[in-house]
């Protein structure tokens, strides 16, 4: 009986030596998992420096935005911003402003390579935090969208047309131009903070992490309803 008691034991001595020596190689792996997964993100460098700015267009210029305080209600419009590759605090239109965009972008270090997205920050009632990152169409839609929407513009493809529409995503390709962007509020008696909107450039998808833009080329404004937040 001694024997086979030692048996048993020297037995599971070993099963559980091997168990806690794949435990101990699992999380060594995982440990370098981390490690390689943090030296990738240390070795990220944004080289894009591109000036981009919102600005509301008025009697034939451009003024930068820094806060836009106006009265929010539901189901209405918020604003409608143009975007500019620019920081200047005013710029006068000398042409259409389709056509003054695209000069401007056409003559942007290495603009073949450039798209435009934006993210919209703010807390819901609940204390929910929601970030909603917005990089063609199709994103317009998701990230609790049933609060504010997004509509994106090309106004130089349409910079002849004297009425147009949104960007569709049927419509959208590597030629479309954010020149501008329209939010609409769709219900935001839930929205208890300032909204934090954010235009920015980016040249390749390393500049973005889990839908969060992380490079150099942004500009950030607040918008803010007059009888609460702001």
């Amino acid at each position: 009986m001694k024997k086979v008691f030692i048996i048993f034991m020297l037995l599971t001595f070993l099963l559980v030596g091997c168990k806690s020596n794949k435990v101990i190689e699992k999380k060594e792996n995982k440990k370098i998992e981390k490690e390689v997964i943090k030296e990738k993100k240390d070795d990220y460098i944004d080289n894009n420096n591109t000036d981009i700015g919102i600005y509301l267009e008025k009697n034939g210029k451009l003024e930068l935005v820094t806060e836009y305080q106006t009265n929010i209600k539901s189901i209405s419009d918020i604003g409608v911003f143009q975007i500019y590759p620019s920081k200047d605090k005013e710029i006068i239109l000398n042409n259409k402003f389709g056509n003054s965009f695209y000069e401007k972008w056409t003559s942007t270090e290495n603009y073949q390579n450039l798209k435009i997205g934006f993210n919209l920050k703010y807390t819901l009632d609940n204390g929910e935090e929601v970030s909603h990152t917005i990089l063609d169409p199709s994103t317009t839609m998701k990230t609790r969208y049933e609060f504010i929407v997004a509509y994106l513009y090309d106004d130089y493809k349409n910079r002849n047309s004297s009425f147009y529409s949104h960007i569709e995503d049927a419509d959208y390709n590597d030629e479309s131009l954010f020149t501008s962007i329209k939010l609409f509020s769709n219900n935001t008696d839930r929205v208890t903070s300032k909204i934090k909107f954010t235009v920015f450039t980016y040249d390749t998808q390393d500049d973005i992490v889990d839908m969060e833009y992380r490079g150099n080329s942004k500009y950030e404004i607040t918008i803010c309803d007059i009888n609460s937040t702001c």
